[in-house]
């Protein structure tokens, strides 16, 4: 094989690239005798270096950590609160159930306790809130005093000129921006504090009241059913304090309701007997019927 690198002119005999030789060796066609028109081998082509190896992403999506929103104060005792009202109703819900008939007393037991235990715990936990909020309240109430004190402490140095005027604008300032902040952090305590102590203060005192007279009749019920064998007495006594107890609670959330109740039922009373010994015409008592009825009816609203 000849070598790459010699001289090579094209034959006029064949055509082909032939050593620059007296004959082709192709074909042997005599070779042109000018000076060859040398064609240079190719050079080999040079590749561009490749990138780097980029490794295989991992497998599955990259996982993204989304940021949990923030908590407030007033989220949590709104969840607390909501809780609380929520497992009382469940009870009561559970209890009309089991009066019923509709739920084997072994089911009703486990869920009682469940739902009881519950409550108990979100009980506790406003308990605790409660107490930590009033103890914030009372360190914030305490701050302002001192800083009212400290005050008019500076107030009196500035006056007898122990304190220029410049230094007391600042230190002045300075205890005013504080007292501004502590003023709204109390505010936010006091209203975070009533929405604890007032448990079902979402429901209207007729929604309560409706409440007290279900369980009030799931109470008188169990009684029958227990004397007529098919609910036990273990069963019956082991819920009955609870009931009896919540019964209390919710007598004691609307025992204010219910006294005025009582006072305008009594006024009704009292102005049916007037109408009926004629001290009152048609039209007048048809009038304050009206009237006391619309008030009780707003009460309970």
């Amino acid at each position: 094989m000849s070598d790459l690198s010699e001289p090579r002119v094209r034959c006029p005999g064949c055509g082909k690239l032939a050593p620059a030789m007296k004959y082709c060796i192709y074909c042997g066609a005599k070779m042109p005798e000018s000076s060859p028109s040398t064609v240079k081998p190719s050079q080999p082509t040079t590749l561009p270096p490749l990138p780097p190896t980029i490794p295989p992403p991992a497998y599955g999506s990259p996982r993204v950590t989304a940021t949990p929103p923030t908590v407030t104060m007033k989220d949590e005792i709104t969840s607390l609160m909501s809780g609380i009202e929520a497992l009382y109703e469940r009870k009561i819900a559970l209890l009309n159930l089991f009066r019923s008939g509709e739920v084997s007393e072994g089911v009703f037991r486990k869920l009682y306790n469940e739902y009881d235990g519950r409550l108990s715990s979100f009980l506790k936990a406003r308990e605790t809130k409660l107490a930590e909020l009033k103890d914030r309240l009372e360190e914030k109430t305490k701050r302002l005093s001192e800083i009212s004190m400290k005050l008019e402490e500076l107030e009196v140095r500035h006056k007898v000129g122990e304190v220029d005027s410049s230094l007391y604008t600042q230190h002045a300032d300075s205890l005013r921006a504080e007292e501004r902040d502590i003023i709204e952090v109390s505010k936010t305590l006091k209203t975070s504090i009533n929405n604890l102590e007032n448990l079902l203060s979402n429901k209207r005192p007729s929604q309560i009241r409706d409440l007290e007279n279900k369980l009030s009749a799931c109470l008188s019920d169990l009684e029958k059913l227990v004397s007529e064998g098919k609910v036990t007495e273990e069963t019956f006594n082991a819920v009955k304090p609870d009931v009896e107890k919540t019964l209390a609670f919710f007598d004691s959330l609307i025992k204010e309701v219910k006294e005025k109740d009582r006072t305008l039922r009594e006024q009704l009373e009292t102005l049916q007997t007037r109408y009926k010994l004629n001290e009152l015409s048609i039209e007048e008592f048809e009038r304050k019927k009206h009237e006391i009825q619309t008030e009780i009816d707003k009460i309970w609203a």
